[in-house]
């Protein structure tokens, strides 16, 4: 479908940039919103930066790709700061616009699970190895960030499903991306929005892996449920 945009290996340059000024001010409220520790602008600036290039960092290391892509322009690294400052400026107001904030967080989880899938099978990877690059480019800088801050990684307790929708998102586009890759980054974009929202309506979170007849998922039982 040539009228349809290659969102994996043709990403606009301004839908890259908000994917990871998204994922930089999620990280940098990380270091803001932290009463036990007093983070730093080099604290916060840190964690901005890693949450919003680290998941590419280790896409790019895993299948050789030097220097890092985002290395390679100013835009990367200058959006970041950018984003940084917002949050330094404008602190807990940022929270008003949890809607939309979401919505772009769906979405850069989506663009950097379809872009590590994609790159991996371009630099001859076998499926499952691109299927593994897909969700720790999605997910490598939220864990990195967990790590500085000396916290276990969200994705490895009982939390939202966030490495499976990256693991769904990964899947969906290798498969489609075998007949159509133009078509199989809207439908993986596509995915990750749905699965990410699906989860959220019905309060879907990871379930305690108590042994193999553990479920994969569990529903939050919300107050509104009665």
């Amino acid at each position: 479908m040539p009228f349809l945009p290659d969102l994996a290996t043709e990403t606009p340059l301004w839908l890259a940039l908000l994917t990871v000024g998204v994922n930089a001010v999620v990280g940098a409220l990380r270091a803001t919103v932290d009463d036990e520790q007093h983070w730093d602008i080099v604290g916060v600036a840190t964690f901005g930066l890693l949450m919003g290039l680290g998941g590419g960092f280790i896409r790019d290391l895993l299948i050789g790709n030097l220097p890092v892509a985002s290395l390679r322009t100013p835009w990367f690294i200058v959006t970041v700061l950018g984003t940084i400052l917002v949050v330094l400026l404008l602190g807990q107001r940022i929270s008003r616009i949890a809607v939309l904030v979401s919505l772009l967080n769906a979405l850069a989880l989506g663009l950097f699970a379809i872009t590590g899938v994609a790159d991996a099978l371009r630099a001859g990877l076998p499926v499952v190895s691109a299927l593994f690059v897909g969700v720790v480019a999605a997910v490598g800088g939220g864990v990195l960030v967990s790590v500085l801050k000396d916290e276990v990684p969200g994705i490895l307790l009982t939390s939202a499903p966030n490495a499976l929708v990256a693991l769904l998102v990964s899947g969906v586009y290798a498969a489609v991306a075998a007949a159509d890759a133009r078509l199989a980054g809207v439908v993986g974009i596509a995915a990750a929005v749905g699965a990410h929202y699906a989860a959220q309506r019905l309060g879907l979170r990871t379930r305690r892996a108590r042994g193999a007849g553990s479920l994969l998922l569990t529903r939050q039982r919300r107050p509104s449920d009665g």
